[in-house]
């Protein structure tokens, strides 16, 4: 008797798998929002971001000097990888008119009295303008205007020193105590790619297959044909088991198109995979299973296919910022981790960036594994008790339509 009804068990779990298999493959809208689209998004964003740093940002200089020493700091700004100057002038109009014009991207003022005020040991002032609204803008120029201006100024500390007779060797030493070398660990080029493309990959995984799931699910509501589609799941606990095979089907699906962006599209863009990779499936496993379960609960609030585009890329957004990427997950209050915890994204986010980027084992993360795995097994509850309720609701539905078709 328990062997029959273990066979049953998976006999159920198989044929909803295969069910909805189906329904995933004869629905267009639904394949293209959550396998086409990932594979899409994967390449587009990789190949945007392939080159990972840019380099010889156009610049402004107003020289307002004219001297040979303000010439000097022009061409070591100039020589920089990060700048290149497009143009040199004497009028701040002009070079505002020139970034107005989107010509340049930062203007750099050397002020009049710039090698007078160096004569005579003053500190001048060296102004940088650049564009706040654009971070990589900012960052690149500011941080080549410190670096540039930084050193001639160490250069002239160091020859008033070795003038009065200071080796250079001490000289240098006494500009510079000690030698500071930063030497990046992971992300070798500080690119840009390197550090967003695991995220996208992670957040796109999620919000492609809520929207498919959205899609599914809301035109099954909206035609009132849950119950008839998942009416062979009639017996004891058999929404568990419904359930299970509802799930196996998005977690080869998910996976499949997962492995397509780590073996493929990463490999192709030279993006870095330091992790093991059967160690990186083990770890999202539980991160689909999560994000599967939880699509199922949303149904609930989805009663028609177009709702689900609409709800979940509008949520998109701050999904991807409360996973911790775009600013750190501990400074975040404590209801906003809280928040943050329930979204299967934000594990997924920090799993899989310590294990492909980082290198870690899973026994590494070991906690970070524990967590999503409990949050799948939440999601798996609640997207249980919806399977349930949406199949009993059917079915009352249905009971309704044949009393009336009795009576009439």
């Amino acid at each position: 008797m328990m062997f029959k009804s273990l066979i049953d068990n998976l006999a159920l779990i198989t044929e909803a798998c295969k069910k909805e298999f189906k329904l995933i493959f004869s629905d267009s809208a639904v394949k293209m929002s959550y396998m086409i689209s990932f594979i899409l998004v994967g390449f587009f964003y990789s190949y945007v971001y392939s080159y990972e740093i840019f380099t010889d940002l156009p610049v402004a200089v107003v020289d307002n000097d004219q001297s040979t020493m303000s010439r000097t700091v022009n061409r070591m700004l100039d020589g920089s990888p990060e700048l290149e100057v497009a143009y040199t002038t004497t009028s701040m109009d002009v070079a505002r008119k020139l970034f107005d014009q989107e010509k340049v991207k930062g203007i750099i003022v050397i002020p009049a009295d710039f090698s007078k005020d160096i004569q005579k040991g003053n500190a001048p002032t060296v102004s940088a303008f650049c564009d706040a609204s654009y971070m990589l803008y900012y960052k690149q120029t500011l941080g080549s205007v410190m670096k540039a201006v930084g050193t001639y100024s160490a250069q002239i500390e160091v020859n008033k020193v070795m003038a009065k007779g200071t080796p250079m060797k001490q000289a240098v030493e006494s500009r510079r105590a000690f030698d500071g070398k930063g030497i990046p660990l992971f992300n070798i080029n500080s690119g840009y790619g390197t550090f967003l493309l695991p995220v996208v990959f992670i957040i796109a995984i999620q919000t492609l297959q809520l929207t498919g799931m959205g899609i599914l699910g809301g035109t099954l509501r909206e035609r009132g044909i849950f119950a008839q589609t998942f009416a062979y799941a009639n017996r004891r606990f058999s929404s568990i088991f419904l359930t299970i095979g509802r799930g196996l089907a998005y977690l080869i699906i998910s996976l499949v198109l997962f492995l397509i962006q780590v073996c493929v599209v990463m490999h192709i863009f030279t993006f870095p995979q330091r992790g093991n990779l059967f160690e990186i499936v083990m770890f999202m496993i539980p991160v689909i299973l999560a994000i599967t379960f939880l699509g199922m609960t949303l149904i609930n609030f989805f009663r028609k296919r177009e709702e689900a585009i609409m709800t979940i890329t509008i949520f998109s957004v701050p999904t991807l910022m409360i996973s911790g990427a775009s600013w750190p997950f501990i400074t975040f209050p404590v209801w906003l981790k809280v928040i943050a915890v329930f979204v299967p994204s934000t594990l997924g986010v920090q799993g899989f960036l310590s294990l492909s980027q980082f290198g870690a084992s899973l026994i590494d993360i070991k906690d970070i594994y524990i967590q999503v795995w409990g949050l799948a097994l939440f999601y798996f509850v609640t997207a249980v008790w919806t399977n349930r309720r949406l199949q009993q609701k059917g079915i009352k539905t249905l009971e309704k339509e044949k009393v009336i078709d009795i009576i009439e």
